[in-house]
């Protein structure tokens, strides 16, 4: 029994592996276009996720009775609850009576609540260092303001 065929490559199995060759080396530019737009869907997904967390907090804002920025925290009382949101590590978070930990927006380095007399700013610089704002103007009159 021989272990090696001295009969050399053939020309059938030159073509074969040039084929294999050629299919793998043909997803090659697919494979690049997917991993350069990664970054471009990971910026969009943050400003969707920027845009959801603003519009659900617009929503409970207007609901509310009180607003007040203090110590780098929006608290919010409504119907005898009072809500905050507050940075939680890569988090905002929304507790209501200091209970409970709803994430509402991940994948952040810092987050800024700023009011005056007529609005709510916030300033959110994500994981991808972009920086997004939003101003938000609540039915009410804002407490503490400058």
């Amino acid at each position: 029994m021989t272990v090696f065929n001295n009969h050399g490559f053939t020309l059938i199995e030159m073509l074969i592996a040039f084929s294999i060759y050629c299919m793998l080396a043909s997803f090659l530019p697919y494979i690049f276009s997917i991993i350069l737009n990664m970054n471009h869907v990971t910026n969009r997904t943050q400003q969707l996720e920027f845009e959801l967390f603003i519009s659900q907090l617009n929503t409970e804002l207007q609901g509310c009775d009180y607003v007040e920025v203090k110590n780098g925290k929006l608290y919010l009382q409504s119907v005898g609850e009072l809500v905050t949101y507050e940075k939680y590590g890569p988090y905002i978070r929304r507790l209501v009576r200091f209970q409970g930990h709803e994430i509402v927006l991940q994948n952040i380095k810092s987050v800024e609540f700023r009011q005056n007399q007529t609005s709510i700013s916030i300033s959110v610089i994500g994981n991808n260092n972009v920086l997004y704002e939003d101003q938000l103007f609540p039915f009410l009159q804002v407490v503490g303001g400058p």
